[in-house]
């Protein structure tokens, strides 16, 4: 998916991060209680280190510790043709961030009445009869089955085009369902595009207003705005690819397209503001909140009572033993991520004008913080004879969190393991020991192989906080 693809095993847009424990060898732990001038210098050089490791541009990077900012600068440029510095009020595109705005607005409206969660979105947009069982709950929370349409292979052909949100839609408005509505989980941005029709259907005002009137001006955010298409402003960063060591503009997304799903900038410390009024209670009533970090269940089929991870908008996850409520973003030419730690009092924020996952950056922050082992960017690879690499070559099928099956195949050019997805360039993988390999674009990657017998049978692919099966043919 052109600039998305980025050298990667799988391409991602508009994408959430399910937070996990990084499969990687350790580094010394931090010490129990250092100083903050000390603390604050590794949190720098974690921060530093990552800009170099991404590679990436501009980053702006936030760290609050119970209510002391240990960190809030930018790194990097934010605009590599002009050399003009990212800095603590960076403006950045936050992609799927956007999605808990949404369902902040969508629970406003559930807690006036005027919207029931259980309510069939027919109700609100008739013009989509072909999916009279689906709620605006399943809408919220992934379950609803629709395809979702960054995952059409038309899609990417229209980047460059403003589109209407019925012509989003009508990427996949024919599709049959992926799956009986409520039976299954999978990430999905049609469905909060269809929340955001809901939104300006019901309150009769577009979504770039209504969020203005309702969240960014009461809550003091100057700098939240749904995005420009071709920013003028000198605040904003540009968004950039690197292939090779080489950084170029990343490609062109008409911002008519993300809309609901993953169409909102600002800086951090924006962002940093409407995360406290969020958790505090004075954006939605607390059990709206509750309902946005979720989980959820699964309400019919084989897996009926199955819990997620996910909410409505908003994920839970672990570092170690400590939960997180979090989610990711990515867009052209940008990666977000966000961790807040409700029994820590931790947050920790990072917005990349660079398609690179900041996950290292921001587990690192924290375990920094919390005292846990901050990890290697780039673990060392061990010593295997080519040999030994030759059980792994093969033909594989990587199962997509969208259920599509993305064609893989490894093999050995020049004594070196290679992986190469369908429709993507070859990446070396890097042997680290126990069957595990990671890759250079993305040191949080990890591809683990399952053996039985002596012959490679299987393996799990961690990328983007997915974990994915990936399956030999016979």
């Amino acid at each position: 998916m052109s600039s998305l693809r980025r050298r990667s095993f799988v391409a991602l847009l508009l994408t959430v991060s399910i937070a996990h424990v990084a499969i990687a060898q350790q580094q010394q732990a931090a010490p129990a209680s250092p100083s903050r001038a000390v603390l604050v210098a590794r949190l720098d050089s974690i921060a530093t280190e990552f800009l170099k490791e991404a590679p990436a541009s501009g980053v702006t990077v936030a760290v609050v510790s119970r209510g002391d900012t240990l960190l809030l600068k930018g790194y990097g440029e934010r605009d590599r043709e002009k050399h003009l510095p990212a800095d603590a009020n960076t403006i950045y595109r936050i992609g799927s961030i956007t999605k808990q705005f949404t369902s902040a607005a969508v629970l406003r409206l559930v807690e006036r009445g005027t919207v029931k969660l259980d309510d069939p979105i027919t109700k609100y947009l008739p013009q989509y009869p072909q999916w009279p069982s689906v709620t605006v709950r399943q809408l919220l929370n992934h379950t609803s089955g629709i395809h979702s349409y960054t995952e059409s292979p038309q899609w990417p052909e229209r980047w460059a085009d403003d589109l209407t949100l019925q012509q989003v839609v009508a990427f996949v408005e024919k599709d049959t369902l992926d799956f009986a509505p409520g039976s299954e989980w999978r990430y999905n941005n049609t469905g909060y595009v269809l929340l955001g029709m809901l939104l300006d259907k019901v309150t009769k005002q577009p979504y770039a207003a209504l969020l203005e009137r309702q969240f960014f001006k009461p809550l003091g955010m100057r700098t939240a705005t749904y995005c420009p298409s071709k920013p003028t402003d000198a605040a904003y960063a540009v968004g950039y690819s690197n292939e090779g060591g080489s950084f170029k503009l990343a490609d062109y997304l008409s911002m008519t397209h993300p809309y609901s799903a993953g169409a909102l900038c600002m800086s951090v410390p924006d962002y940093l503001r409407w995360q406290s009024a969020l958790h505090d209670g004075r954006v939605v009533s607390r059990n709206s909140v509750a309902l946005m970090t979720g989980p959820e269940t699964l309400t019919v089929g084989p897996k009926k009572g199955t819990t997620t991870s996910y909410g409505m908008g908003l994920a839970r996850g672990t570092l170690g033993t400590h939960a997180i409520i979090q989610h990711s973003g990515g867009i052209n030419g940008f990666a977000t991520q966000q961790y807040w730690f409700p029994a820590d009092s931790l947050r920790v924020v990072a917005f990349v004008s660079t398609l690179a996952s900041p996950d290292w950056l921001v587990r690192n922050l924290a375990s920094a913080v919390l005292g846990l082992p901050v990890t290697s960017p780039r673990p060392p690879t061990v010593a295997i004879a080519a040999a030994d690499l030759a059980k792994f070559e093969g033909d594989y099928d990587i199962e997509l969190p969208d259920g599509k099956k993305l064609p893989f195949k490894l093999f050995l050019e020049n004594g070196a393991l290679m992986g190469q997805a369908e429709g993507q360039g070859k990446v070396p993988q890097k042997y680290l020991g126990n069957d595990t390999f990671g890759a250079d674009f993305d040191p949080a990657v990890r591809l683990i192989f399952t053996i039985e017998n002596g012959r490679v049978k299987a393996a799990k692919l961690l990328q983007g906080g997915a974990t994915m099966n990936v399956i030999r043919r016979q």
